[in-house]
This record gives structure tokens, C-alpha cells and sequence, in this order.
């Protein structure tokens, strides 16, 4: 059996591997489904994933039921379908949000690896995972390894925008300080809600969410241009609410660097008045889960160094 390090980013509103994303939307079936796409089989129930975007809600503590769980089993799935496996020994690399890495990492960790051998079925195709371990890191600081070099010497603020918060840490000299993180509950669900509220006030109607990742990925979209610059309106409100996040905290924009990332790292840099600002954006929605593997790789590569 092949041994594969696979990072997951539990995210509220997505779930997503090095490769592979879907809708973190998790619904248990009384009987099993006609259709068997986007169906996990485990231990004789059915759950259907990534159901309809209106679904997705916030979760702050992800171990007091099963969703997670069985949503970890799907991305298992896809990524090793994606590198052309159907089974292997795993050792997963995972995260947790900057305000709740001390609380709940240990609890985290237990309700991920409390199975070692697993046997599932998704899609329809059988899936046998050993879950040699779980490692959990700090969601955000393990994606930017490669840009930490550039914060040398400088004052730095990582800030994640995922689906259901914000997240703003704070660096110096490479590492993480001391200084006022920043925690807000106002992610792109809310940023998505706040243009549906526009619209419905400017035409009575909202659009899909779908429509407004499009806008919100590319910066742009086909449509009544009408519509579009409502949309647009609300998308550079977002942004601006950000900036002013930061300002809050006591952070000057025109002398921080200031790296976002998640989701919301697009409408930023799409959107936002970057303008005279140090600023990078880091779009990749797999960035986390793929920081979560090369850090996990490092420290098994210095400890074979240490142990040759």
C-alpha cells in the first residue's frame, strides 16, 4: 500500500484538497440514492455531499457531530481518485483557524483519526485508507512558507478570508508575534448575503450565489450591466469593510504588508483599492490544504535526515 501525505482545509463553506474542491454540505439518505454521484457509502448509510450553495452554513467547532467527518472521508476520495488511487496509507495535514488552534486542535485531531482503517465507498468506487496520523497546523501561516522570506525585517499581517470568518495574524521577523490578531465572523457567506440584499433593495430579486463567486473569482460576468454594477457596488463595500477591519486593529495600511488569502483573497484583488499598499493576494483556494503537505513533508524529511 502507498503512503500519501493529503492535506484537507475543513473550510465552512467549501471542503478542499491539493486538487479537488466541493460544497462542505454533508445529507444522510433513509435509502440508497438511484444515483450514486456525489454519494459516500460508510458503514451501511448513505450521505450525499456539496449540496445546493444556499445550504452552507457556519461551523465553529467541527467535532460536535459527524458532518466533518464524513466530509473528510469524501475529500479522501476525491484526492486519491485525483492521483489515480483507490487506496493507500495516509498520513493527513489539516488546520484550524488562529483563534481556536489552542482550544481545539487536540479535539480536532482525536475526531479525525479516531478510525485507522477505513473502507468507503464514494461515487461508487471502493476506498481503503490506513490513517497512518493526523497532524493540525495553523490554518493560513502553513500557505505562505514560500513568501515568509519577504516579510523579513518587516511588519506583516496574513489575513484569511474563508467562507465563514476572518482571520488576521499578525508577523514579525517570520513568525507569528504577539501583536492583536484579528477575529471576525464576516466572510465571503456574509459578503455573498450582503449583494443578494442589494440587489433584492435595487430590484426586487437576488442572483444565484454562484453567479456572485464567478464575479467575486474573475472580476467579471455576462449579464445586464445593470445588475452587474449593483454587484460591483457591493463587492468594493466588502473590500472597503476589510480595510477598515484592519485599520480597527491598529494596523496602518500604507506600512504593513498585508497578505490575504481564502476566498476572499479574489474580491480583494479584484475589488479593493490596493492602490499605495504592500499588498499580496493569494487566490488559490488549495493553498492551505497544499501548505498543510509541504509542511508535514518538511518535518518528515528532517526527521529522516535526523534519523539517517
Amino acid at each position: 500500500m502507498d503512503r500519501e501525505i493529503l492535506g484537507i482545509d475543513h473550510g465552512n463553506r467549501q471542503m478542499k484538497t491539493a486538487n479537488t474542491a466541493f460544497l462542505s454540505t454533508v445529507t444522510q439518505n433513509k435509502v440508497k440514492p438511484s444515483n450514486l454521484n456525489q454519494t459516500l457509502e460508510f458503514k451501511g448509510k448513505y450521505y450525499s455531499i456539496g449540496g445546493s450553495r444556499e445550504d452552507v452554513d457556519t461551523k465553529v467547532d467541527k467535532t460536535v457531530d459527524d458532518d466533518y467527518y464524513i466530509l473528510t472521508l469524501a475529500s479522501l476520495a476525491a484526492e486519491l481518485k485525483a492521483r489515480g488511487k483507490n487506496q493507500a496509507a495516509v498520513r493527513l495535514a489539516t488546520g484550524l483557524p488562529p483563534r481556536w488552534y489552542e482550544s481545539q486542535m487536540k479535539a480536532f485531531r482525536k475526531y479525525l483519526g479516531r478510525e485507522r482503517e477505513l473502507s468507503f465507498r464514494y461515487q461508487g468506487e471502493e476506498f481503503n485508507v490506513f490513517l497512518e496520523g493526523v497532524s493540525v497546523y495553523m490554518q493560513g501561516f502553513a500557505a505562505i512558507t514560500d513568501l515568509l522570506a519577504e516579510t523579513q525585517g518587516k511588519s506583516c499581517l496574513l489575513v484569511d478570508i474563508g467562507g465563514g470568518t476572518v482571520d488576521g495574524v499578525p508577523i514579525e521577523n517570520m513568525r507569528p508575534s504577539g501583536a492583536q490578531p484579528i477575529i471576525d465572523n464576516n466572510g465571503t457567506i456574509k459578503c455573498i448575503s450582503n449583494v443578494n440584499e442589494a440587489l433584492m433593495a435595487e430590484f426586487g430579486e437576488k442572483a444565484k450565489p454562484y453567479i456572485i463567486e464567478t464575479i467575486m473569482r474573475t472580476g467579471t460576468y455576462a449579464g445586464d450591466e445593470a445588475y452587474l454594477r449593483v454587484i460591483r457596488k457591493a463587492l468594493n463595500q466588502y473590500t472597503e469593510y476589510i480595510y477598515n477591519l484592519i485599520k480597527k486593529h491598529g494596523y496602518n495600511l500604507h506600512l504593513e504588508k498585508i497578505i490575504f488569502m481564502g476566498g476572499g483573497a479574489a474580491i480583494m484583488q479584484n475589488f479593493g483599492d490596493n492602490e499605495g499598499k504592500d499588498v499580496i493576494c493569494i487566490p488559490d483556494i488549495h493553498a492551505n490544504a497544499r501548505g498543510y503537505e509541504e509542511t508535514l513533508k518538511s518535518i518528515w524529511k528532517a526527521r529522516q535526515n535526523m534519523a539517517g
